[in-house]
């Protein structure tokens, strides 16, 4: 259990935040903060799990170290999590594809249409996936010229 505790300051650490700062993320006292860091209270897996969506590039490797220390799968919930669509308008009519899953690309005569089938397609890749992937961030995704960037929840 140390190791996990040793995990989440150094998470803590690499992404520069404070203990008051990570207490305001995972909505508890800097004081509880500190407490689990030395090791004297041992968070619930709520909190744990609160601390793992909290800390956005680091949620992966955390969820592993967790799976490893306890045991158990250990998920994030994607569901209401919107997935960015490049959507690329020709004369002949949209291509739309989903960063976060290479192989979903979609031709169709409408705008409309393309993100319907974008959204089955999402849902049904989310299905396959143990562990789907967690969406890109909006401002990390480059648009081309003649693309928009469309949000599409999977549920």
């Amino acid at each position: 259990m140390r190791c996990c505790l040793i995990a989440i300051e150094h998470a803590r650490n690499d992404k520069s935040l404070t203990r008051e700062d990570l207490a305001e993320r995972i909505r508890k006292s800097e004081r509880y903060v500190v407490a689990i860091e030395r090791g004297e209270r041992t968070p619930s897996l709520k909190t744990c799990d609160t601390y793992v969506h909290s800390m956005d590039e680091h949620k992966r490797r955390e969820m592993d170290k967790m799976d490893d220390m306890f045991g158990m799968q250990y998920s994030i919930s994607v569901e209401n999590q919107p997935y960015p669509v490049l959507c690329t308008l020709s004369a002949d009519g949209c291509t739309a594809h989903v960063p976060d899953f290479p192989k979903i690309v979609i031709t169709s005569s409408t705008l409309d249409t393309a993100l319907l089938e974008i959204k089955q397609q999402i849902q049904k890749a989310l299905r396959q996936y143990k562990n789907p992937p967690i969406p890109t961030k909006q401002d990390q995704i480059v648009v081309p010229t003649n693309s928009v960037l469309v949000l599409v929840k999977a549920s």
